[in-house]
């Protein structure tokens, strides 16, 4: 029954899935409180979002290496959606926060009941990269008041050229401790891979926080997370939650389509092939039922799945130990995370959206298909000024009859 469940291979070592598990549980506390930030939600949100979705995935997952829970673009994507219409970081949020959840799980166990899967094949990667650069953009825009300690009277790109010419009123302790975080996480990620940078980063700047009082130098902290499971939740649902709906598809797609990417980047490493259609049941269930408990909406983890992979993680035993130090943490360690300087989270949010720009992607187009190059900008331009689910479909739309103009074969692999 667990052989059947977790799909061991010949060789197989607990060891290793512990090992990778107890390093990917501790690389994902940061990240999960940066990204709950980052969605408009108390940190402790994302602690339940990557321990309940993971715990859900791990059992049902057909992948071996696939790792869930909060990543940057849906969390800035929740944002988009949900701060529209109810002030973030409030109950009338964290209520409309699970209506969002159940309906992105709802479409993902609709897409894989009906063998939708390969429908979403069928959306070109030009759009889908232009949409996932012009959201990191937005990401990192949305970082500056923390890392700068400035409060922009402007949104968006503006705050750009305001930070310039606004130097004075740069916080210089916030500023230096976001500018030296940031390098730190560079540096150590080109010359030591393997080191544990993030959780390394912000237990040494909470720790120096804690005995040399960062408060006093005006640097703001995480604060307060409360400590224990979390309780039921039964959403109040009223008829304006139907206008959620574009955007719990636009998540579902996006989620499933990265989710499939990563997952089958790595198919050949295990011995049974991924059913892509359970692995969208599998996600979409994961949403669904935690969306229940406050959990934020999850999806696969790039950077994740790849460190458990390089460090030797051969199943979803992996997933499964990983959460359960999240539990841990939950359960008896948020009192540390009091001291976390605020400027080092938004230092681990900008370093973790850099690597969504494909820049090897946009080299090559440049040298061999132009029009291709300009498919992405123009789906990055319109999610930084129009929106983000206006930005995927004028993409798509220009792709389609742009490609129809110069007689292109459509490529939509």
């Amino acid at each position: 029954m667990v052989k059947t469940i977790f799909n061991f291979p010949n060789k197989y070592s607990f060891l290793d899935d512990l090992l990778a598990g107890i390093t990917i549980g501790i690389v994902t506390i940061p990240q999960a409180m940066a990204f709950a930030i980052l969605a408009g939600i108390p940190p402790i949100y994302g602690l339940y979002g990557s321990f309940i979705p993971l715990l859900i995935y791990g059992v049902l997952s057909s992948s071996n290496y696939l790792n869930v829970g909060p990543v940057a673009i849906v969390s800035i994507f929740i944002f988009d959606i949900l701060s529209k219409n109810v002030q973030p970081f409030t109950t009338e949020y964290i209520n409309d926060l699970i209506i969002l959840g159940m309906m992105v799980g709802a479409f993902q166990i609709i897409f894989g009941v009906f063998k939708l899967g390969k429908f979403l094949r069928y959306i070109p990667i030009s759009i889908i990269t232009g949409f996932i650069q012009g959201a990191a953009i937005v990401i990192i825009t949305s970082q500056l008041t923390t890392a700068f300690g400035i409060e922009f009277p402007v949104d968006g790109l503006k705050k750009i050229p305001y930070l310039f010419t606004h130097l004075n009123e740069l916080k210089i302790n916030t500023t230096l401790l976001f500018l030296i975080s940031l390098i730190f996480l560079f540096l150590f990620a080109k010359f030591f891979p393997r080191f544990p940078t993030s959780i390394s980063l912000v237990l040494v700047t909470g720790i120096l926080s804690y005995f040399l009082d960062f408060e006093k130098y005006g640097l703001l902290l995480i604060g307060e997370v409360p400590r224990g499971l979390p309780e039921f939740i039964f959403p109040t649902v009223n008829i304006d939650a139907i206008g959620y709906l574009p955007g719990a598809f636009a998540i579902a797609v996006i989620a499933s389509i990265g989710s499939s990417i990563m997952a089958l980047k790595l198919e050949l490493k295990q011995s049974k092939k991924i059913n892509l259609n359970r692995e969208y049941i599998s996600l979409g269930l994961a949403k669904f039922l935690s969306a229940f408990f406050g959990s934020m909406v999850s999806a696969g983890s790039f950077n994740r799945t790849i460190l458990a992979y390089k460090i030797g993680g051969k199943t979803q035993i992996t997933s499964i130990v990983s959460s359960l130090i999240i539990l841990f943490t939950i359960l008896f360690l948020t009192q540390v995370v009091y001291y976390f300087p605020q400027s080092v989270i938004a230092s681990l949010i900008i370093y973790s959206v850099y690597f969504l720009f494909d820049f090897n992607l946009m080299f090559k187009l440049w040298r061999e298909d132009k029009i291709e190059l300009s498919y992405i900008f123009i789906t990055m331009l319109a999610t930084l000024f129009i929106g983000f689910i206006e930005g995927i479909l004028l993409g798509v739309f220009v792709k389609f009859f742009g490609d129809y103009i110069f007689k292109k074969k459509i490529n939509l692999s």
